[in-house]
């Protein structure tokens, strides 16, 4: 699409949300999400019962595709200065959709590594090639909202990976879960190619081009980063050994349920906690949240029903789902405003690291803990992090003190 059709269709379409290139973008991502999801539940136990691997392995299959996704997400911009949008666009797409058709290919552990590895490289491009494309598309006076639903799709395909997953694997068969998420890969690719591109201006393709370590991380984000790293360790515990925990214990219908309800309360936390958080502040926001997971932690290790599985469902999902956004916008409103990308990469790339580091160690814990053991002692981990989030807060409010008035700058 040149560059004079696409003048003519924003002056044509003035201020609206839902055009055709900005659905598109919605129903892209929704469908590569899909497999993303499906496959942290699914994947661990494919290790343990058809490959016969150890936990440590099964926690590793999730920890090299997050590992892949913190290394490859930053770098999505430099590759589309140099290979251009709609190349890196089509060419991580279709190469997420072979990784995917690879699993029906192998049968050794070390090949599944090596496979989910490949695939977090290309999810991590696409995906973050998708939605920078959705938030361009969106109009300037309804950008909020247009990210809004791009959170929500995202979410949403979060909500149905897993439970698509746990009934194709019970019917089917893993053959029929590695079908069915090539299938979606590839219909999710082939929509891509219908989104219309306009590439960047060759000056600001040279500047992001240029590698500097400066211009990926932004350090004032920091500290809030290191909180969602924590928050999303003892997440990974959850949406990584949850399938075979409930298993274990005899609670296999409530498994196939509980990626729905915390998707779902995820979801619904985030219809009004935002507003919540521009109204009275970030801490009536992140404090709830951060004890509402840790309540839904020591829930979950203590369950012995399906309700009370469900109810822990409800507490992470909510808890989850409105603490990342918060900390996130905290983050945003802490870093000068033209470093918003770098503020964003750094976040998302923080929140990676605590979800594959979270996958890999408490994978090797659970031989030592068990199951219920390990989410018991995330609970006073997650308490905590609440200390340390104080802590950092009283640090940053302290430093901002004019000494002559005592007042805030």
């Amino acid at each position: 699409m040149n560059q004079a059709s696409t003048r003519t269709g924003s002056a044509a379409n003035g201020d609206a949300l839902w055009t055709k290139p900005f659905t598109l973008t919605l129903v892209a991502s929704f469908l590569i999400f899909i497999p993303y999801s499906l496959y942290l539940p699914i994947l661990p136990v494919y290790v343990l019962e058809e490959l016969h691997g150890s936990l440590v392995v099964a926690g590793l299959v999730n920890a090299f595709f997050l590992l892949a996704s913190v290394l490859f997400r930053a770098q999505t911009s430099r590759f589309e200065a140099l290979f251009g949008v709609r190349n890196v666009l089509l060419v991580s797409g279709f190469l997420f959709m072979f990784s995917n058709c690879l699993f029906l290919l192998t049968d050794s552990t070390v090949m599944v590594l090596v496979i989910r590895f490949c695939s977090g490289a290309c999810f991590a491009v696409v995906n973050t090639s998708i939605n920078a494309l959705g938030s361009r598309i969106a109009p300037f006076s309804r950008k909020g909202e247009g990210l809004g639903y791009i959170t929500m799709v995202v979410t949403a395909g979060n909500a149905v990976g897993p439970f698509i997953g746990l009934k194709l694997a019970g019917s089917f068969g893993f053959v029929g879960v590695f079908i069915f998420c090539t299938a979606i890969a590839l219909v999710g690719f082939i929509i891509s190619l219908l989104i219309p591109v306009r590439e960047q201006p060759a000056a600001e393709q040279a500047a992001v081009g240029r590698f500097a370590l400066r211009n990926l991380i932004e350090a004032r984000a920091l500290p809030v980063s290191s909180i969602v790293l924590l928050l999303s360790f003892a997440y990974a515990a959850v949406i990584t050994f949850v399938t075979v925990y409930a298993v274990s214990i005899g609670l296999q219908t409530a498994a196939a349920y509980f990626f729905v309800v915390l998707a779902t309360c995820s979801i619904g936390s985030r219809v009004f906690t935002g507003r919540i958080f521009d109204r009275f502040g970030p801490d009536v926001v992140i404090y709830p949240s951060i004890a509402f997971l840790a309540l839904g932690l020591f829930l979950l290790g203590a369950a012995g029903s399906s309700s009370a599985m469900l109810s822990a469902a409800v507490l992470i999902g909510f808890a989850y789902g409105a603490a990342v956004p918060a900390l996130l916008t905290l983050a945003v409103q802490h870093s000068p405003p033209h470093r918003i990308s770098a503020v964003t990469a750094t976040y998302f790339t923080f929140l990676d690291i605590g979800l594959g580091a979270g996958a890999y160690l408490v994978g090797a814990g659970i031989p030592y803990f068990g199951y219920a053991g390990l989410y018991l002692l995330l609970s006073p981990f997650v308490l905590a992090v609440a200390m340390l989030y104080y802590t950092l807060k009283h640090r940053r409010n302290s430093a901002r003190l004019l000494p002559s008035t005592g007042k805030l700058t």
